[in-house]
């Protein structure tokens, strides 16, 4: 793991994890779930392999998780994003026709290195993703997702 990433991974712990505590998930990085009664919620948080950006996936289930399929053989505390087809990208706009949407910290490793950047530029990355928790990913856990 290089030093932007270790820098990233500390700005998600510091501004963007404790926000998902408030509002109930368990878990660690990258994979959290918040079990309610009548559905469980799913967030992760998946670096590109090249570096330099994240993406912040949500999807939910019933109360049991995964009916049939793909997961279905796993308890709910072992399952995440990736066992759902139906899922949403924190910062897209699909009712735009954006699906994806990438929070951008640093280069990639196939682009020139230099020194990294403060700190305080990683947490207000992480910062960043904190309202899409309101404005996007409550909205879609609350309604048909």
């Amino acid at each position: 793991m290089n030093e932007e990433r270790k820098e990233m991974d500390s700005a998600l712990k510091e501004a963007f994890i404790p926000e998902l505590r408030k509002r109930g998930f368990k878990g660690s990085m990258p994979h959290f779930r918040r079990i309610l009664q009548d559905r469980v919620d799913y967030l992760t948080i998946q670096f590109y392999s090249a570096g330099g950006g994240f993406v912040v996936e949500i999807a939910k289930s019933g109360p049991n998780g995964v009916e049939s399929g793909f997961g279905s053989e796993l308890p709910v505390e072992k399952l995440s994003v990736q066992y759902f087809g139906k899922r949403l990208r924190l910062g897209s706009r699909p009712e735009e026709g954006v699906r994806d949407h990438w929070f951008e910290f640093g280069r990639k490793s196939y682009e020139q290195q230099g020194p990294i950047k403060p700190y305080e530029h990683y947490l207000d990355v992480a910062k960043s993703v904190v309202p899409f928790l309101d404005t996007q990913a409550e909205k879609w856990w609350n309604n048909d997702g």
